[in-house]
Parts: structure tokens; C-alpha cells; sequence
């Protein structure tokens, strides 16, 4: 579990076909601290497990179902990634719970500059634009960030200048893609509700089914 607050940036510096999969190496943009082998960590939004550590980064196998459903399979030697490690308890929750499971791709076709403020539109399969709300959570490339508006096939992101900064977004232009994991509540809500129209689940379970499910 994460919180769509980015700690750090990694360099891909290493990318070793492996029999369908990839090991990828990545180089700490800041000091890190605390990473073990074995550990959970967030690589532009995608749950990586940490297979190799040192003091100035880590090695991460990615398997072919992932790149291919995330940007990781589209990385190149010297790319920028976010990275956040799991969540701990007792750890400050600054964005919404999110589980580095991405559900897909969006593409950035706008981006609008209006002095300080920045607005990036994304377009995005439908399965994920029916499940955005204005002022809703979303996590872009593993940031958590809010939804502005929400259109046919495209929905608006408005980022500060700080998120740019510190994050890949400020590397982003239009035809750029991103992965998007959408709210885990609405996640949950849209698998019990399809669930009850099949006949699956009654009104009555589907809060049970929620609950079961750590809710």
C-alpha cells in the first residue's frame, strides 16, 4: 500500500532482457534510506519488489503482463521514474491509499499554462473514465492527485508547481502516457455493483463484500 506522495526519482540505469521478462536497474536521484531486499516499492506507480539493494539504488524484475499493461515495458536507459516506498504503519497518509496496481494508460493531449497554474488533460480507456468524479483521487504515474473535471474520454488534472518539480509530470507533453490507477473505493464499488446486476450479490451483501474485503 502507498500513498501517492513521491519520496524520491530513480535513473533507469540498467534495462537486461531476462526470457520474457526485464531486470531493471534504477539509480537513487536522492539519498535513500531504509530499502531492503524484499521490500515494496513504487516505480512510477507500479508495486515493484526490490531484488537487489545498494546504498546508491536497486534492481526490480518486471514481468510481461506488467509491461505491457504499464509505461515500464516503454522504459529506456537514462528515463526518470517516481518512486515511493509501501507504506508503514504509523506513516503520515498526506495522499489516498494506493496499491500500485495500475488499471491502465492514459495519454496527456492538452496541456494548459495559465501563469502558475497547470492543467494536464488526459484521455483514458472508458473502464476508467466511468469510474473519475470531480474531486475524486487518482493516481497518475504513482502521485496522487484530485480530478477537476471529467469529459467524454478525457479528464482534467490541475497540478502545482511543487508536483512538477519533484515528479515526472514536469517532463510530460502531449502524446506522453502515464499509468492511472483509479480510487480503490471506486474500484471495490464497481465490482460489487457489477456483480449485484448478474445476480451475484444482493443489495444486502454487497456491504459484506466490502467489509470482507477491509472496507
Amino acid at each position: 500500500m502507498f500513498t501517492g506522495i513521491i519520496e524520491n526519482q530513480g535513473i533507469v540505469i540498467k534495462r537486461q532482457e531476462r526470457g520474457g521478462q526485464v531486470r531493471f536497474g534504477f539509480r537513487f536521484v536522492r539519498k535513500e534510506k531504509g530499502l531492503k531486499i524484499g521490500d515494496s516499492i513504487a516505480v512510477s506507480g507500479t508495486c515493484l519488489t526490490a531484488v537487489q539493494v545498494n546504498p546508491s539504488g536497486f534492481e526490480a524484475d518486471v514481468v510481461r503482463e506488467t509491461l505491457q499493461a504499464t509505461t515500464l515495458g516503454d522504459l529506456k536507459i537514462g528515463d526518470t521514474v517516481n518512486l515511493e516506498k509501501s507504506l508503514k504503519l504509523g506513516d503520515s497518509l498526506g495522499g489516498h491509499f494506493v496499491t500500485g496496481h495500475v488499471d491502465g494508460r492514459g495519454t496527456v493531449v492538452k496541456i494548459e499554462r495559465r501563469k502558475k497554474n497547470t492543467t494536464l488533460f488526459i484521455r483514458a480507456p472508458e473502464a476508467i473514465i466511468a469510474l473519475q468524479a470531480p474531486k475524486g483521487s487518482i493516481a497518475l504515474d504513482g502521485i496522487s492527485l484530485t480530478v477537476q473535471k471529467v469529459h467524454k474520454d478525457v479528464f482534467e488534472i490541475a497540478v502545482i508547481p511543487h508536483t512538477l518539480k519533484v515528479t515526472t509530470l514536469g517532463f510530460k507533453r502531449p502524446g506522453s502516457e502515464v499509468n492511472v490507477e483509479v480510487d480503490i473505493v471506486a474500484r471495490y464499488l464497481r465490482a460489487c455493483f457489477s456483480k449485484k446486476k448478474t445476480g451475484a450479490f444482493s443489495s444486502r451483501s454487497i456491504l459484506k463484500a466490502l467489509l470482507k474485503e477491509g472496507f
